[in-house]
């Protein structure tokens, strides 16, 4: 499984997301609301026989929001944050087109307050289950 490449595909999922910027990694300003795709947490290798499949159990994607105090920033980390819907993380991820991996799963959504770049802004840390073909 190629990281690179399936940060990439996770990208261009969430860029069907109306109004959603997703920046290259790395990039030391961002627009919100903004999707990071970081990268993974751990790959276990061997999951089944001869190379056959890696994983990536706890991929995280990043949903940053302006004004973290600001009831406006709530409603719009709850859009991110739906099962389904126009805004919905979980459903533009699982709905993305993938060649690098096979189809991923979002399993978990977590809000938090977080700085990047010296910036507050609320967060939704979505974790991406992940298994591909092994290399």
């Amino acid at each position: 499984m190629n990281l690179e490449q399936v940060a990439t595909e996770l990208g261009n999922a969430l860029r069907a997301i109306d109004g959603l910027s997703v920046p290259q990694w790395g990039v030391q300003r961002v627009h919100p609301p903004a999707a990071v795709v970081t990268l993974p947490g751990r790959v276990e290798y061997d999951k089944t026989y001869g190379r056959g499949a890696d994983e990536v159990p706890e991929w995280q994607v990043i949903v940053l929001v302006a004004n973290p105090t600001r009831p406006e920033s709530r409603r719009t980390i709850a859009g991110y944050a739906a099962g389904s819907g126009p805004t919905s993380v979980k459903q533009a991820i699982e709905a993305g087109t993938y060649t690098a991996c096979d189809q991923p799963r979002v399993t978990s959504a977590e809000f938090d307050v977080v700085t990047y770049v010296d910036v507050k802004y609320l967060a939704a840390i979505f974790t991406v289950a992940i298994t591909g073909k092994g290399a």
